[in-house]
């Protein structure tokens, strides 16, 4: 449909264009007859695909969540298809970081929940996006994120796409940059969940996908603590140790990639581990015998608290000096020998604060060293 450009054109009988010769394919438009402003969009295509495209559109109308930009009609106009959309003030993902800089992985990650939610609410009505990337995610001025572009003829059938696509876009919010051949490498757990969202083999589960993002929005990563505030105290590395075993207690296997970098910290110094995400173990944090099993996910713990004890990763020979009553039960997490390291009942009672409560003496088997090499 060309439009006048003499003026103002109304579509359906009550969409007024306030700016018919506005560039883009979106243009502002006021709907007289619920008297309020709207996003129209005209649907460019072939004759033949207009009746698919309609059918789609209409789908998309009927998904509601906070998330999501909504289509509030469908009409035609000369034989071609307008979406009617909800406006929203906001830059898209792509204009924020082409204009301004990449964001920082919490915004990153606050992006990413919202529109994982948008995605998870259309998936469940059988609806595929499709079309998600950096220019259809908007941020707005309250710091949500939502996607758009619901309604336009797809370029994917498969629910997994969009989380593949999802992937793509949270890689360009922090790179700059599509992944390409070579996504960003790093262990953190950010770039880690989007390099597995990005595996060809497919994405991990959307569960895995909404938990990291979540804890990411608001929580920091134990390897940040530590390099803002160095050697953290013997009680609260306790609880932060005491809340990694009780998730690998209720783990179905061995987790494979316990490092500060996966262990996130709260406000309030409530911690968690994230689930692992092929993202495997950082050589500082991995067992001596290599390989997977519960006995590695043990020593990577002790590393892990001997680093947040000790302001760095264990190395061979390496004295323990702020261990305190932690030194014995991390001298026996840190064994080279993997039938020497305690079970996950024994630290969890060992870190508790009943457990720590130690006679004069005690704490001096774990201060003769730690490493591989003992």
């Amino acid at each position: 449909m060309h439009l006048d450009m003499g003026g103002p054109r109304k579509l359906a009988g009550r969409y007024r264009l306030l700016d018919p010769s506005a560039a883009g394919p979106e243009r502002p438009a006021f709907d007289e007859s619920d008297r309020r402003e709207v996003t129209v969009r005209e649907l460019r295509l072939p004759a033949e695909l207009r009746a698919a495209a309609l059918h789609r559109a209409r789908a998309a109308a009927a998904l509601r969540h906070p998330s999501i930009v909504r289509v509030l009609d469908v009409v035609t106009q000369d034989d071609a298809p307008w979406l009617v959309m909800e406006p929203v003030a906001g830059t898209t993902l792509e204009s924020a970081v082409g204009s301004r800089r990449p964001l920082p992985v919490v915004q990153a990650a606050r992006a990413g929940v919202g529109v994982l939610a948008a995605l998870t609410a259309a998936h469940a009505a059988s609806y595929v996006h499709g079309n998600v990337d950096p220019g259809h995610v908007l941020l707005t001025a309250e710091g949500r994120a939502m996607l758009t572009g619901f309604g336009l003829p797809s370029r994917s059938t498969w629910p997994s796409a969009d989380l593949w696509s999802l992937g793509a876009t949270l890689h360009f919010a922090v790179e700059g940059r599509p992944p390409g051949a070579s996504p960003a490498a790093g262990p953190e757990p950010f770039r880690s969940l989007v390099r597995a969202m990005l595996n060809p083999s497919g994405p991990p589960p959307v569960e895995v996908i909404r938990e990291t993002l979540e804890r990411l929005a608001v929580d920091r990563p134990l390897d940040r603590l530590i390099e803002a505030l160095g050697p953290l105290p013997p009680a609260e590395v306790a609880a932060i140790g005491l809340a990694v075993a009780d998730r690998l207690r209720q783990g179905q296997g061995p987790h494979g990639g316990v490092h500060p970098g996966n262990v996130l910290v709260d406000d309030r110094g409530r911690a968690t581990l994230l689930p692992s995400v092929r993202s495997g173990t950082p050589p500082a944090y991995a067992a001596p015998e290599g390989g997977l099993g519960p006995a590695a996910d043990l020593w990577s713990l002790g590393a892990t608290l001997y680093a947040a004890l000790e302001g760095r990763p264990p190395a061979p020979g390496a004295a323990m000096t702020r261990a305190g009553v932690l030194g014995p039960l991390l001298f026996r997490l840190l064994s080279p020998d993997p039938a020497a390291r305690p079970s996950l009942e024994e630290v969890a009672a060992g870190l508790s604060p009943t457990g720590r409560r130690r006679g004069p003496g005690q704490d001096s088997p774990g201060e003769d060293g730690a490493g591989r090499g003992r």
